[in-house]
């Protein structure tokens, strides 16, 4: 029985010292470390039902993980397309701007053309209006300037005012109005007023009124050159 054991020891003792060879020779040749000893050590830690759900567990977070990137992808290009939904959008709001200017610009032109041809009528107006008003003053100077006017104005005050009235009543029929609104306009208040009264006396007060006021308005008028019995 010791001899049994004596070589059963001997026989320990031999593989102990081939092991410690051989871990020495893993170590010298690099094939061995404490980092490989520890995952060896944490791989027959584990059974084989534990190591596969841990596999499949690992498996699982990386396809979540690459759903989640796809997902995350996807959405990018959701937000590109958008962007350019809103860049089109844009575009249309700034083509309405533009249109709304264009419209505006428009009726600014056309309300400019009519204060253009407004003003163009009022400037023809007033060219018609100037041309007819020194008219008048040629005609009043022809009248006025004259020495037969003078003696004219001399035998109408010098007769009694009915006289004087039927005179210019003559001359209004015959189309020369503006002849006797001359002869008033020259005659001294007093002749004037006398003639005027007259023309009431004999049923004509409209025609009296009319005289009077375009000695009003003669009045407002710009003696002709030359008039010496304004």
């Amino acid at each position: 029985m010791k001899r049994i054991w004596t070589v059963l020891s001997v026989l320990a003792l031999a593989n102990l010292v081939a092991l410690g060879g051989f871990t020495g020779w893993l170590a010298q040749t690099g094939r061995l470390s404490i980092e490989r000893l520890r995952q060896v050590r944490e791989m027959f830690s584990q059974t084989v039902a534990m190591e596969r759900a841990r596999l499949d567990a690992e498996a699982k977070a990386a396809a979540e993980a690459e759903k989640a990137k796809s997902k995350e992808l996807s959405g990018t290009a959701r937000s590109a397309s958008e962007l350019v939904a809103m860049r089109l959008n844009a575009t249309e709001v700034d083509l309405q701007r533009i249109e709304r200017l264009r419209r505006e610009v428009e009726d600014l032109q056309r309300m400019l053309q009519r204060d253009q041809s407004s003003l163009d009528e009022q400037v023809a107006s007033f060219h018609k209006e100037r041309d007819a008003f020194n008219a008048m003053r040629e005609r009043m100077r022809a009248i006025e300037g004259g020495d037969q006017f003078r003696k004219s104005l001399a035998v109408l005050e010098g007769v009694k005012p009915a006289e004087a009235k039927d005179m210019l009543d003559t001359l209004l029929k015959g189309g020369g109005k503006e002849q006797v609104v001359s002869y008033l306009n020259a005659m001294d208040e007093r002749a004037r007023s006398k003639v005027l009264t007259e023309f009431i006396k004999s049923g004509q007060p409209d025609v009296a009124a009319e005289l009077l006021e375009s000695l009003r308005t003669r009045g407002l008028e710009t003696p002709a050159d030359g008039d010496s019995t304004g």
